[in-house]
């Protein structure tokens, strides 16, 4: 691409600079979990480059740069999708099925909530667990009635009969931003692989 897409904003954070509000915003979640994660490391070559006797230049490779790999996830930030990521979209699922099949892709809009749902089936396999915590009603200090931990938050909503609760208001809690959401503590914690 030669240019920057209409109504995406550069943005830094934490001394490195994103291509969008939308990567920093993903970095920020990420780090506020505490989940260690490696921005555009790699490149791929999805198509070599090639002399073609139609023109006169070089045909340039097409390449793909991950936004964000966790492990063998990869988690491509994009708000918007232009024709030329919808192609490259194709030759990056060829590419992955034909040389590294064990890579998990998710492409996110928003960063918190489609973040929290890309991550949520893998947490054991990335080292982590859910833990909740419940509290004593009408208790001032704090002392949990028990702690549980989960492979997931919709494995914990469907344990603690939440189905259908925000994972908006549970990510404020696993981030620390809120204490307490539907009763419960909910934290994320590393646990031996």
């Amino acid at each position: 691409m030669t240019g920057r897409i209409q109504g995406v904003t550069p943005k830094d954070y934490n001394g490195r600079h994103y291509r969008s509000t939308l990567e920093a915003d993903t970095a920020r979640t990420l780090d506020l979990l505490g989940i260690p994660f490696e921005y555009e490391s790699q490149r791929i070559t999805l198509l070599e480059g090639f002399k073609c006797p139609y023109q006169k230049d070089k045909v340039r490779a097409i390449t793909y740069t991950p936004d964000f790999i966790i492990g063998p996830i990869v988690i491509e930030c994009k708000g918007f999708e232009t024709p030329e990521w919808l192609l490259k979209k194709k030759y990056l699922f060829k590419y992955l099925m034909e040389n590294d099949p064990d890579t998990i892709f998710y492409q996110i809009k928003d960063s918190r909530k489609s973040l929290l749902k890309a991550l949520d089936s893998h947490w054991s396999y990335l080292g982590y667990a859910i833990e909740v915590s419940s509290k004593k009603r009408n208790h001032k200090d704090w002392k949990p009635v028990f702690t549980k931990r989960y492979e997931s938050v919709e494995e914990s909503l469907h344990d603690l009969g939440l189905v259908g609760k925000s994972l908006g208001s549970i990510l404020k809690s696993l981030t620390g931003k809120s204490e307490f959401v539907y009763g419960y503590k909910w934290k994320l914690i590393k646990v031996a692989l």
